[in-house]
């Protein structure tokens, strides 16, 4: 891999933490209008959780993992059909599971000496799904 792409790699998971770690007010800012905030918050961190500690995971500390597996189990918790309330509702960036997860990525964002700033908008590609097959 490049270093470029390496790079690329440590960027999107710092931005992903950080996306978890912003204010239910700001969150929904940082990605297209049709998505499903809740859920793509949740995917980018997965994702990108994912390609760093494949990458970079031998350079992580103990309490660096303790942090990123404290994230990963609540959000687990968190998951499944039986609770829209804290994925699918209006308003359900609101929810108090959503208030411990920002403290958590909080937490990693600390644990790995990241800035808890806000991340760009338009950091990943979208494509709206239209129904039509082609």
């Amino acid at each position: 891999m490049s270093e470029e792409e390496l790079e690329g790699i440590q960027q999107q998971f710092k931005w992903a933490v950080q996306a978890l770690a912003q204010h239910a007010d700001i969150q929904p800012t940082l990605f297209p209008s049709f998505v499903v905030v809740a859920d793509d918050l949740a995917l980018d961190f997965d994702n990108w959780w994912l390609a760093f500690d494949s990458n970079f995971g031998d350079s992580c500390t103990p309490a660096q993992r303790k942090t990123v597996a404290a994230l990963n189990q609540l959000l687990d918790k968190m998951s499944g059909p039986d609770k829209p309330q804290i994925w699918l509702k209006n308003d359900c960036l609101n929810h108090s599971k959503w208030s411990e997860v920002r403290q958590l990525a909080k937490d990693v964002l600390t644990a790995f000496g990241l800035p808890p700033d806000v991340p760009p908008g338009g950091r990943s590609l979208y494509a709206r799904y239209t129904g039509i097959d082609r």
